[in-house]
């Protein structure tokens, strides 16, 4: 695997690392629903997050840099995480008025979602402090296995960048 692939691997790993603490936040502002509409505003701002991810991958793809498998399958990643989005927040049965009209309208209040989430980074001190409530428990042990996983490719990602620094570059004829 190259090491251009990697580093757009830790990018997809990343996102949901970076958004999980806004998510959680905003999905809590106004009343604490519950699991259900933690996850499906979590996986809509990893969802709108993976979207810019796509167009990246498709540019990097153009360019020659990573194999067109890679945009691919995380576009199939992103069906997948707004089927689940979308059927989570189907199942509060539109408590409060939350809720999208359609699978579209849920990507669409994904990109915000990303955009919101990265400006409520900071709230990431709530989640390490251990201030979140007792159902949003299984996101966070998602959360942190992410992260172990992120480190781990990110010290795979090092060792083949160091080895392809290492190796002598052909000046041509």
């Amino acid at each position: 695997m190259k090491t251009s692939e990697l580093k757009f691997l830790l990018l997809v790993l990343l996102v949901p690392i970076v958004t999980f603490s806004g998510s959680i936040t905003f999905a809590n502002w106004d009343a604490p629903y519950g699991f259900y509409k933690d996850l499906s505003a979590w996986l809509g701002s990893i969802v709108g997050g993976w979207l810019f991810l796509i167009v990246y991958g498709t540019w990097n793809w153009r360019k020659g840099r990573i194999r067109a498998l890679c945009p691919v399958v995380l576009a199939l990643l992103v069906v997948a995480a707004s089927i689940a989005g979308y059927r989570a927040e189907l199942s509060l049965d539109g408590e409060k008025g939350f809720g999208s009209e359609s699978i579209v309208s849920y990507v669409a209040g994904g990109i915000l979602g990303f955009l919101l989430s990265l400006m409520l980074l900071p709230s990431i001190v709530h989640v390490i402090a251990g201030d979140i409530y007792p159902y949003d428990r299984p996101l966070l042990f998602v959360w942190l296995a992410m992260i172990v996983a992120t480190l781990l490719l990110g010290a795979v990602y090092m060792r083949e960048r160091r080895k392809e620094l290492k190796e002598p570059r052909s000046r041509g004829p």
